[in-house]
């Protein structure tokens, strides 16, 4: 047994362990920008994840330090680009700072995915 089939199963446990912490969010992706330049996005999917408020300062992709007011977590692989929009449970829409995970070399997606938001 490989260390990513370990990573894998594990990762998959903790999906099951962590369902009822889980929050339903909508996850709408970048699709383009309209002639005026405002993003458009496909129709919303809804998605589970662990949410967790708290502010803390995180260093964006581009090197930018940002006050991140909320953290998921994504105990399953799924694609989220930093142009894609999402809103958490309470309606709450805030700009996407930093995505992290673990990249899975025989697949090419992740085991899991954090986000950072602001």
């Amino acid at each position: 047994m490989s260390l990513a089939t370990i990573l894998q199963n594990g990762i998959s446990v903790a999906n099951v362990i962590t369902t009822s912490l889980q929050a339903t969010i909508t996850h709408a992706a970048y699709a383009s920008d309209d002639g005026y330049g405002k993003p458009t996005y496909s129709t919303g999917v809804e998605r589970t994840a662990i949410v967790e408020r708290r502010q803390k300062f995180v260093r964006t992709n581009e090197g930018e330090e940002k006050l991140s007011l909320a953290k998921l977590t994504f105990p399953y692989p799924v694609t989220i680009t930093e142009q894609d929009k999402i809103t958490l449970p309470d309606s709450t829409v805030m700009p996407i700072l930093k995505i992290d995970g673990v990249v899975d070399p025989t697949t090419n997606a992740e085991y899991m995915v954090e986000v950072e938001l602001g």
